[in-house]
């Protein structure tokens, strides 16, 4: 099978814990994009806070952002593909978090909006400074967050929780959907990552390579958490990183290696690279 693209989720997938990418890797993603392969970073983050470092990678052209609910052509950074919330199922999710005290990340236009009265609470949650700094970097802070959207008419491509208690994640999990136009997703084991219910990876995916006339068999898509699942099932080569979350290796074609252990390097090598060499 000839590979057309990659697609790569961020964070424990081509990006080793330091937040770098290995030589390897660069230079394996560098041989398929020399063969003409789009390569695509596919991110829960907006487009504004994808690591210069991805961008970086050869190849790189366009670009999944909020889940799927963003796809970016980063030639003149127009939108080829959105798939927002409703403006009403936006205010509701919204407003329901601020009841209830929780921080919130309002992804929308590639940007993300917090409101300003929520962090100084999360700071007692004993969580390491480094995701304040994250936090305080990456946030447009606003006074009133529901008002500002309804002001300005801005539906939500996503809603992070970056930060969620273990005890009341399955609870809060149960409420969101049971709202009804909600998808409930996480990127790692602490937050939880809210989409309109049939936007995805996937379906960013899917949406990116109709644009391209690319069929979905010359896909290969790498993740390794459970909101990677849908682009790993929708192409077709889906790697599960060796440290994805276990009930993802179910979903997958293949498991590589970790992202410390230059995992998107090897299975490029294995399934791409090897079969044009």
């Amino acid at each position: 099978m000839n590979f057309q693209l990659i697609a790569l989720d961020m964070d424990g997938t081509v990006l080793k814990n330091d937040k770098t990418v290995s030589k390897r890797t660069m230079e394996a993603l560098g041989k398929a994009a020399a063969l003409g392969i789009q390569i695509v970073p596919a991110t829960g983050r907006v487009a504004k806070t994808v690591p210069e470092e991805m961008l970086r990678l050869p190849g790189v052209r366009y670009l999944l952002t909020s889940n799927g609910a963003s796809v970016v052509d980063l030639t003149d950074r127009s939108v080829l593909y959105s798939h927002p919330m409703t403006m009403e199922a936006s205010l509701r999710i919204v407003r329901f978090f601020v009841s209830r005290g929780y921080f919130m990340e309002a992804y929308c236009g590639g940007v993300s909006y917090a409101n300003e009265g929520e962090l100084p609470p999360l700071r007692k949650a004993g969580l390491p400074e480094e995701f304040f700094r994250y936090i305080d970097a990456s946030q447009t802070f606003v006074s009133d967050l529901a008002g500002f959207l309804e002001r300005n008419g801005i539906p939500l491509e996503k809603v992070n929780l970056p930060y969620v208690p273990a005890l009341e994640r399955g609870r809060l999990r149960r409420e969101i959907l049971a709202m009804g136009p909600y998808s409930v997703t996480s990127s790692g084991t602490i937050n939880l990552e809210i989409n309109d219910r049939s936007a995805s990876k996937g379906d960013g995916l899917r949406h990116l390579c109709e644009t391209l006339g690319i069929d979905r068999k010359r896909v290969a898509a790498f993740g390794d958490g459970d909101n990677d699942r849908s682009m790993l099932k929708f192409a077709g080569l889906g790697v599960a990183m060796g440290n994805a979350e276990p009930d993802l290796f179910r979903d997958a074609d293949y498991v590589t290696g970790t992202n410390e252990e230059d995992g998107v390097a090897s299975a490029v090598e294995k399934f791409i690279l090897s079969e044009e060499s």
